[in-house]
Parts: structure tokens; sequence; C-alpha cells
């Protein structure tokens, strides 16, 4: 269901399930969190894509899976708390990309939608092939969302476009999207995966240690106080500034070179 590949410093995951559109399963959901875990131990790695193969980048839960949960909950062995347990899974991959040292790219195409659209919001950049459609329709089979997308949506498109995505369950296009602020950039069909990469490149090219610390200093801005945000804006620079990474790029520029960064 999920592979990867590194190349340099760039890392990528592909949903690879393309004869269910990439729907998910509590198992995918557990492997998917146990790569993530692993890429992020890789010191070599400074940005990660995600994508997915074939028509769509990721069609939400695997609707069979959610039929026979259903089914047991009427049996009455499909309990609360298990649920509960499942969810785990699924929450954890939110948790583990926004921990994740390096900013995640995803690259989507097709669909991203219920579950893809999750995951989407809770990259830090998002590249989409034209035609996409992105949205949660968990409100027409009788779910609510997931994954955080409640609290990314709101933050990334405002409170009354994400309210209304949330209660229709309509889909957007990619070109309503970018202009909502829910993706950075639309490419034409096919181009979504190279786009993606130069904008890996053009990150992991820059300094690690600054990126990583704007990474953290952007989501603790989310809902820090200006003062908190200051002050960590302050420990921050105190550390980058001592860094050989910007004695590197302090020279690198007066000598007119592209500077080599080494993450410290």
């Amino acid at each position: 269901m999920i592979k990867t590949r590194k190349d340099g410093a760039i890392a990528w995951l592909v949903f690879d399930r393309p004869e269910k559109l990439n729907a998910m399963t509590i198992d995918s959901w557990a492997e998917m969190g146990e790569t993530l875990t692993a890429l992020g131990k890789d010191p070599a790695i400074r940005c990660l894509i995600l994508a997915g193969e074939g028509r769509a980048f990721l069609a939400g839960h695997d609707v069979q899976e959610m039929k026979d949960h259903a089914r047991e909950i009427d049996e009455g062995v499909f309990k609360p708390g298990k649920l509960h347990e499942l969810q785990k899974h699924l929450q954890e991959t939110t948790r583990i990309i926004r921990r994740l040292r390096f900013p995640v790219i995803a690259a989507v195409h097709g669909f991203a939608v219920g579950a893809g659209c999750e995951v989407t919001c809770a990259c830090d950049l998002v590249v989409a092939a034209e035609g996409t459609q992105i949205g949660f329709p968990e409100v027409n089979v009788g779910v609510t969302i997931t994954n955080g997308g409640s609290f990314f949506l709101s933050r990334k498109i405002g409170l009354a476009r994400a309210r209304e995505m949330a209660f229709t369950g309509e889909f957007i296009d990619a070109r309503r999207a970018e202009a909502i602020g829910l993706v950075n950039k639309v490419v034409p069909a096919g181009e979504e995966r190279r786009e993606a990469e130069k904008l890996a490149r053009r990150i992991a090219s820059r300094a690690p240690l600054a990126v990583q610390l704007h990474k953290t200093m952007l989501d603790r801005g989310q809902e820090a106080s200006l003062e908190t945000m200051l002050n960590f804006e302050t420990e921050a620079l105190v550390v980058t500034a001592m860094s050989d990474d910007h004695r590197e790029g302090v020279a690198a520029f007066f000598e007119k070179r592209e500077p080599n960064f080494k993450g410290w």
C-alpha cells in the first residue's frame, strides 16, 4: 500500500493501491505511520513529498472496510473502545507529519477527498494537478471529519468556507482550492510530481535548521500569543545565528556563490 524512495535530500512516500484509488484501511494507516517515523529518523532527508499512484492521490477510507465495521457495530462486536483504538492509527499520521523536522509537500491529482483531504491539510505545502477534486464527503456517509481536518481547514481557508465544505460534503476543484488558500500551486495534469520535486529541491537547498525552526514557529503561531511567539523567535534566532550554516550563508553571499549548508 505504501512505497518509498529517496533521492538525495528528497524522500517520497507514495500511496500504491491504484485499483482502489489508494483508499486507506486501518492496516495501511498503521503502515503509513511506521513509514513516516522511519523517514523522520533519516538525517539526510530535508523534504518529503507525498503522492499517489493511478487515478487519485488518496480517495478516502476503504468503503468496504467501513461497511464491515457498520455490520460489526450492528452485530454488537465492534465496540466504541475498539473504534477509539483504531482512530489512533489514523490520527497518529497527522501528528507525525507535523512533528517531522522537515517540510512535507502533497503532490495531489485526481481525488484528494475524505482522508485524502485530511492528509493534504496536514501537509506544509500542496501542489495540485489541474482538475483535482478536493473535499470532505463524510456527511454523505454519516460520519465526521478526523485526522485533524477540523483543525487545519478553518485555519487554511477561513471558518465560513470550512463550514461550507464540511456541511455540504461537496468537492471543489484545484483552481478553487488555490483561490481560497487550500492549495499553493496548480499545474497541468501530470506535472504535479515534477513541480513538487522542484519545490522540494528549493527547500532542501536552504539552511535546514532555519527551515525546521520556521516549520515549528509557524505551527506554534497558530495557537500561541504574540508575546509567546516573540520570545520563541528570539530563541530561534539565537540558535540559528550561532550556527555554522549562518556563517556559511553570509560567506556565500559575499563570495557570490551557492551556500553549502550542513544543518548545524
